[in-house]
């Protein structure tokens, strides 16, 4: 009988442990990472994002196009689920398609770091509206913005969203010091402000030397939250949305600058990391 007691005792024990085990993997930790694929993921990251000021209404918008694309790319990629450690050699998407006979492809096809960073983040941000929608590297989120009702916004987000997307001028300039100055004066001077100091917008500025500019070529909002540092991106207008834990900024930055899409050909300076309108030591 006692024998019996001890097996079943051990038993239970295993039990348990295993069950602490899944809980951890649904909540994450530094160095993991989800692609928001499943309910239990989903649940975890928004319970994050809402603990930082971003709305119910935000957060149900990110759980849609999240389920949808889901939906329209389960069947060419495998995805983990809940959170998963980080691939040492950097994530790979390539094998992903889009099933481009589904409702929703109409939509997602176009949805990128920029249109995915700004619902999160446009509630806690105010600009002074100056932007302008003549900028090339922002024709496909203009058109999105107007056409699709998914990314409808107000006159007052839509001004929000140029000015703090809008390029930035490097003309006159040569050196990368001089581009990290450009940029926080073009903050400064498009008097672009977010409230609060538990959310933030992480920006890679990239250069296009032909014209003379910066623009953010990736964006995502970082959560600072009881487990960690957590960002939240679309990696692409193609690929996964992603959420990461990371233990410090200093692991985010590294994380970033391995990404070889950042990088183009020898007349190009190298990208600039900033969070809100400070440049990312």
């Amino acid at each position: 009988m006692k024998k019996a007691i001890l097996v079943w005792t051990a038993i239970m024990a295993a039990g348990l442990l295993a069950l602490a085990g899944c809980g951890k993997k649904e909540t994450g930790q530094a160095g993991e990472y989800t692609n928001l694929a499943d309910k239990e993921s989903r649940k975890a990251v928004v319970a994050e994002l809402e603990a930082c000021g971003v709305t119910k209404e935000q957060t149900a918008t990110l759980e849609k196009w999240a389920e949808d694309y889901h939906e329209i790319t389960a069947k060419s990629y495998s995805y983990p689920k809940g959170f998963t450690a980080l691939p040492k050699d950097g994530m790979d998407y390539t094998s992903i398609l889009m099933d481009d006979s589904a409702k929703p492809y109409s939509y997602l096809q176009v949805l990128n770091c920029r249109l995915t960073a700004f619902n999160l983040i446009k509630n806690q941000l105010t600009t002074a509206g100056t932007g302008n929608d003549t900028d090339l590297w922002l024709m496909f989120d203009i058109d999105a913005i107007d056409t699709m009702p998914e990314y409808q916004l107000t006159k007052e987000e839509r001004a929000d969203f140029l000015t703090l997307f809008n390029q930035v001028s490097v003309e006159g300039t040569s050196t990368l010091e001089e581009h990290e100055q450009k940029i926080q004066e073009a903050w400064k001077e498009r008097d672009i402000q977010i409230s609060g100091d538990k959310l933030s917008l992480i920006s890679v500025y990239l250069h296009a030397p032909e014209d003379q500019a910066r623009f953010v070529g990736h964006t995502g909002v970082l959560a600072d939250t009881k487990d960690g540092l957590l960002f939240v991106e679309k990696y692409s207008a193609m690929d996964p949305f992603q959420a990461t834990y990371f233990k410090d900024r200093a692991e985010l930055k590294e994380y970033l600058l391995a990404r070889p899409d950042l990088y183009g050909d020898k007349t190009e300076l190298a990208p600039i990391i900033m969070e809100n309108g400070n440049v990312m030591e």
